[in-house]
């Protein structure tokens, strides 16, 4: 009796002390988990923290805690992630601490619960709003309101307002206040009409132009605008135009040196204080309808919570399709952004929202991207560098959703955090499921605070970089079984001559107070069709730690490739690094020709406090010989080398694979 009393004595002391503060968050399909260390201990005594989830009596490993640290500015707590969960469900974490010589030292439990599915709601109260209808109407399916801000000043908790198929030209619209759980302020199309925000001048699309010359026509404009989008009417094709600062640059068809033709711009403007001044890319002005944006919003949710828009579709809007400001619980969903300078904005405490199976669309992938981003070229990204999702730089919301929705021919994809401001520990956003083609700069940014970041099972096409983490500050940031193709491959960066690459690592130096916290790279697949590209790409960049685990890098003339002579910390192993030609890799002019080469060689980190490089001895650097490149295709055929020689991570693929081992890249053989 004497052993086994003293293990029960000795598992209460271990799971005893535990006063330490911890939290679950929970989204549809994913949970985070934060916890302190246990009383008496600091980060620097913790060697480990592992996590099991605990459902239908069994106990299985998930993957462990991180300390979420920028590279030199370490918090006091630490974070992991739950996947493939399902809505509206409990889940139990259990918690185990150990020291730095492997004792465990305390056990801790939490409970949380995944969000529900948003559900259309119906409401007890409707309003119909139609562009024939009349404010002073009661707003009733037969005697309808006219404008959409009559029926927002309208609506109360608990209403539905319905838009009737047309044209609202209205910007700036104040979202109504007051929605609750229970009774939710719902917008959207009647019946599947289609019902139109559009935040263009009207009397612009048939106004008198005056023929300038030269393919240049001019019409009095109320103020600057900076968004200028023709389309063509007899084919309904759209030419988003280029600001110019000067009349000459627009007569000539000549900025920065460049040509118009080698700048990517099929269409330009200037404007002189009174006149808007437009060159066309081709034809007459009748052959086109003219869409400036004036500079407002579409919609401004400002406090409120419990918004559901759904079926409405925004376009030629100045700034932001919606702005949200302090604004929580609201979906938009099968939703239409179209040449919009930005889509959907977050501000400041804007807590689970969701944005979901809707389509962002706009034509300024083809700008020369390195005009666009300097003084050059009026720093107009400025306006447009934004993305279908937005993040404000001053954020402090959590549960943040985006997925299932179609992005492309943006300039940036999205960005998911912020930069200047952040009072929450952890921003618990979600972005998968997405398909994004033909972007400019980046496919996705996580720049700024990215702690408990998820991006996962994206498939994206044709951008100059991939996933910018340049930088994710404190961590960690999860990027999961994505699809990264033609990365490199963007009009913009090809027309500048930019380098591309999957990841984008750059940012800091050695002397300030940055650095990318811990970053997951797992089971993602990358490829392209740049000729210049190498697998694995690094300019400049400090970070705390990069893990990578059952990836394929492809690279044509050359595998890693880094301007420094030694890796900051990375531990590498169970991927595929290929590249068709060149040296396996190039460290700071330092040349390892082949995978042994580089084993054999003296990685290290730049800076030891952080960790040491682990170059583990399952990466392989074979043709993964995927199904289909150049039609899209990047499952594994049946001879591919990387089926089954992966390594199985806790919690990420131990319930995902067939066969004696999960298979390198976003899918499972078979898939």
């Amino acid at each position: 009796m004497k052993p086994l009393l003293f293990a029960l004595i000795g598992l209460l002391l271990v799971s005893a002390p535990a006063a330490l503060r911890a939290e679950t968050y929970g989204n549809f399909n994913t949970m985070g988990v934060l916890v302190d260390c246990p009383k008496g201990y600091t980060p620097r005594d913790i060697g480990r923290i592992r996590a099991y989830l605990s459902e239908n009596g069994e106990r299985r490993p998930v993957h462990d805690f991180v300390q979420v640290a920028s590279a030199v500015e370490p918090r006091d707590y630490f974070a992991t992630s739950l996947f493939s969960l399902q809505p509206d469900t409990k889940y139990t974490v259990e918690v185990e601490y150990y020291d730095l010589h492997g004792k465990l030292v305390s056990t801790h439990r939490e409970t949380g619960r995944t969000r529900a599915e948003p559900k259309l709601p119906e409401t007890a109260r409707a309003l119909f709003v139609s562009p024939a209808g009349s404010d002073a109407n009661p707003g009733t399916l037969e005697r309808p309101l006219k404008s959409i801000g009559a029926a927002f000043a309208a609506a109360r908790p608990g209403t539905t307002i319905y838009l009737r198929a047309g044209a609202y030209y209205e910007g700036d619209l104040t979202a109504p206040r007051g929605g609750a759980k229970s009774a939710p302020i719902v917008v959207r199309n009647y019946q599947g009409e289609r019902a139109i925000i559009d935040g263009s001048y009207p009397e612009l699309a048939h106004a008198r132009w005056t023929p300038e010359g030269d393919g240049i026509y001019a019409s009095p404009i109320r103020e600057m605008t900076w968004n200028v989008t023709l389309e063509e009417t007899a084919t309904g094709k759209h030419y988003r135009c280029y600001p110019l600062r000067t009349m000459k640059e627009l007569t000539s068809g000549v900025s920065a040196g460049k040509t118009f033709e080698q700048l990517g711009f099929t269409g330009a403007y200037h404007f002189d204080g009174k006149l808007l001044h437009l060159r066309l890319p081709k034809g007459a002005i009748e052959d086109y309808r003219v869409h400036a944006a004036t500079p407002r919003s579409g919609v401004v949710a400002q406090g409120c919570s419990h918004l559901f828009f759904d079926g409405i579709e925004f376009r030629y809007i100045g700034d932001c399709a919606a702005k949200l400001l302090d604004t929580s619980e609201t979906v938009f969903q099968n939703c239409r952004v179209l040449y919009a300078n930005a889509g959907i904005w977050v501000k400041g405490d804007s807590s689970n929202n969701t944005i979901q199976d809707s389509v962002f669309t706009d034509d300024v992938s083809h700008w020369d991207f390195g005009y666009a981003k300097t003084e050059l070229g009026w720093l107009y990204h400025g306006y447009v560098e934004t993305g279908a999702v937005c993040v404000d730089g001053r954020y402090s919301g959590r549960g943040l959703v985006v997925r299932r929705n179609r992005i492309e021919n943006l300039f940036d994809g999205s960005h998911l955090c912020p930069w200047v401001t952040i009072n929450v520990r952890s921003s618990e956003t979600d972005f998968y499921d997405n398909d994004i083609k033909n972007i400019a700069d980046d496919f996705i940014e996580t720049d700024g605070f990215s702690r408990n970041v998820r991006i996962f099972g994206n498939h994206m096409d044709g951008a100059l970089t991939g996933i910018s983490i340049a930088q994710a500050l404190d961590g960690p940031t999860w990027i999961v079984r994505n699809v990264i193709a033609n990365w490199g491959m963007s009009t913009s960066a090809r027309l500048s001559g930019d380098w591309g690459y999957p990841i984008k690592t750059n940012g800091g130096d050695h002397n300030d107070d940055m650095g990318t916290g811990p970053v997951f790279l797992y089971h993602n697949t990358s490829y392209t069709g740049y000729g210049e590209s190498r697998a694995f790409l690094v300019k400049y960049a400090i970070w705390r730690n990069l893990r990578f685990r059952n990836n394929i890098w492809c690279g044509k003339i050359g595998g890693i490739f880094d301007f420094e002579r030694k890796l900051w910390p990375v531990n590498w192993d169970y991927d595929d690094i290929y590249h068709e030609s060149g040296p396996f890799a190039e460290m700071g002019g330092v040349i390892y020709e082949t995978l042994g080469d580089f084993r054999k060689g003296r990685v290290t980190t730049l800076v030891p406090d952080f960790g040491d490089t682990k170059i583990g001895t399952h990466l392989i650097s074979l043709d993964p010989k995927l199904a289909d490149i150049s039609g899209g295709d990047c499952r594994l055929r049946s001879d591919s080398p990387c089926i089954d020689a992966g390594e199985v991570l806790p919690g990420i693929n131990d319930r995902q694979y067939t066969g004696k081992a999960p298979d390198m890249g976003a899918f499972e053989y078979g898939e």
